[in-house]
């Protein structure tokens, strides 16, 4: 790689607050991947932030406890027992633009954190290297801007880290499935290849937000992403096509059948489901 390009690749891989972050107009995969609902979710997530929840407050405090510590004192932790009274909503009015916890919740996320260091191949994995790095580029068959945050990059092992209820190899992979980890992750990857990055081993820490706050390293194998990356280009091509045709389509654009499942229906020989009342007389055998 040629000096010049060195130093454009680090212009678009770099970190910065995630305000800033935000504010960089192009697409990223939290918003790509409601392509794969419709359109019209892409389009109406656009201009609709989703709503957060308890569960994404959690995994956010785990993340920076265990990422970006530093960045903890931005907090406010809430010591005082119930959130109802007078001198509750007091001392929230003071805390102006910090992120409200609980002692409880802050006290969950240290202790995942502290696990996450504690565990020999996790901490293999988060020495060194940049946290919250940010990637900018022009997808080379869609033309279209992307840009990523990766949690961990170090020279090209790419290491996400995920909060979960349950590291089980089977339940943590039927999560991962469903959200799309594989499609995301090969998603950021792409975005390196873009930067001129070699691809290395792509890993998910995952820890449990309870106690004791178990931990579980999963390498993504290359047949996965493989298979994530097909989504992830699939998705590019589909908002291309919406931007230039200015459709955004709901679901179900044309009519459909209903098919309902085949338990919920009788079989052509099977009345009993009917409550007609059947009389057999006379019978032989």
């Amino acid at each position: 790689m040629s000096t010049a390009t060195a130093e454009r690749t680090r212009a678009r891989m770099r970190q910065m607050p995630f305000a800033e972050y935000a504010a960089i107009r192009a697409v990223n995969w939290s918003s790509l991947r409601n392509l794969a609902v419709s359109p019209l979710r892409y389009r109406h997530a656009a201009t609709h932030p989703q709503a957060d929840t308890p569960a994404m407050a959690l995994g956010r405090l785990i993340h920076t406890a265990t990422l970006e510590p530093e960045l903890l004192s931005g907090y406010a932790v809430w010591t005082g027992g119930s959130r109802r009274t007078n001198a509750y909503r007091e001392w929230a009015a003071e805390q102006g633009s910090r992120e409200i916890v609980t002692a409880a919740e802050h006290e969950q996320a240290l202790g995942a954190a502290s696990a996450v260091w504690k565990h020999r191949e996790a901490r293999r994995l988060l020495r060194g290297g940049r946290t919250e790095v940010v990637l900018t580029w022009v997808d080379p068959e869609t033309r279209v801007r992307c840009k990523a945050r990766l949690d961990h990059l170090r020279g090209g092992v790419l290491t996400d880290l995920k909060s979960t209820a349950d590291i089980d190899a089977r339940a943590f992979g039927r999560v991962a499935q469903r959200l799309g980890y594989h499609a995301k992750l090969s998603f950021y990857r792409m975005g390196m290849a873009a930067l001129g990055l070699a691809p290395e081993p792509v890993y998910i820490i995952a820890v449990e937000q309870t106690p004791p706050h178990d931990v579980a390293v999963y390498e993504v194998d290359e047949d996965t992403l493989f298979v994530g990356g097909l989504e992830a280009r699939a998705l590019l091509a589909h908002l291309k096509q919406c931007r230039r045709r200015r459709r955004w389509p709901g679901r179900y654009p044309d009519v459909e059948r209903l098919d309902f499942p085949a338990w919920a229906l009788a079989s052509d020989s099977d009345m009993t489901d009917l409550g007609i009342a059947f009389e057999v007389r006379g019978a032989t055998a």
